[in-house]
């Protein structure tokens, strides 16, 4: 008995090439954030006048796809399904203006003002390839419900000062399926 268990002890040991998996470091994973340096795109500091904008809704049970336009049936909408809850989820075409002011350095917090409003801006938390709106630095306000608003730079046209924005994602069930919905906001630079 001894040894079989020697030879098995050795067999185990000594026989055969170890293959142990191997953790590669430097794999790139998939993101939803924009990676473009927030140096190219520091040209966002300043005032933004929205133009137009659309909800992408996916159903994730069905695997379908849908977009609403956010102003199809008027001029204000809402970047929450249904109704707006907190004044940075209702937009008005032509009327709403973000302003962003960013940081000295980066990464850093910044200010976001909406609609000209200095008196509680929110905080604009920047960092390499990101920006975040979140409640406000001083004072006991939540604008966001506590919450922060993550925007991704979809797309910008540097000659006519156009920026695609995406805004406001969300997971809901709506009508007994499970949906993610995010907003895809077009901005004019105004000043």
């Amino acid at each position: 008995m001894k040894k079989l268990l020697y030879l098995l002890l050795v067999f185990l040991c000594c026989s055969c090439e170890k293959n142990y998996p191997l953790i590669d470091c430097n794999v790139e994973y998939p993101t939803t954030q924009d990676t473009t340096s927030i140096i190219e795109i520091e040209f966002l500091d300043g005032d933004w006048l929205l133009m137009s904008g659309k909800m992408v809704m996916e159903n994730l049970d069905l695997n379908t796809s849908s977009t609403q336009f956010h102003f199809s049936s008027g001029p204000t909408s809402s970047l929450r399904y249904g109704s707006p809850m907190y004044d940075f989820e209702s937009i008005i075409r032509y009327e709403t203006i973000w302003t962003f002011d960013f940081p000295s350095s980066i990464p850093g917090v910044g200010e976001f003002t909406l609609g000209y409003d200095t008196l509680v801006p929110y905080g604009l938390n920047v960092s390499e390839s990101y920006l975040t709106v979140i409640e406000p630095i001083v004072g006991p306000q939540l604008l966001l419900g506590g919450s922060s608003r993550p925007i991704t730079i979809k797309h910008i046209d540097y000659d006519n000062k156009i920026i695609n924005l995406i805004v406001q994602e969300a997971y809901q069930q709506i009508n007994d399926y499970d949906y993610r919905y995010y907003s895809i906001l077009t901005f004019k630079k105004i000043n």
